[in-house]
């Protein structure tokens, strides 16, 4: 992995369990995209709401060379769930980014 990655944790204490499931899967997206120079992950649990289970949204910010993208998982009761989730949806949006750079997909 060749870009930093910055990790924010709010309204909750950091946990190296998480951190490290973080680490891993921004290294999975950086083998399947190449020219990715920065990702921030910001783990929020929600504090509302106290009679039902809280919430952890997850929030990328991806920069890839030339441009940024952010993606917001919306809660989930798991932060690891969430987390997973919102890498998910990083790389197929990173997926469908290249497939229009390599020119694959066709702009009218």
């Amino acid at each position: 992995m060749t870009f930093p990655i910055q990790l924010a944790f709010h309204q909750m204490d950091r946990s190296a369990a998480l951190e490290s499931a973080i680490r891993e899967r921004a290294e999975k997206l950086s083998r399947f995209h190449p020219a990715i120079t920065n990702v921030h992950v910001a783990v929020t649990q929600e504090t509302r709401h106290s009679a039902k289970a809280r919430r952890f949204n997850v929030r990328l910010d991806v920069h890839v060379k030339g441009k940024s993208f952010a993606i917001t998982q919306q809660g989930d009761a798991d932060a690891f769930v969430a987390t997973r989730d919102a890498f998910d949806a990083a790389r197929r949006l990173l997926d469908s980014e290249l497939d229009t750079t390599r020119g694959f997909v066709k702009l009218h």
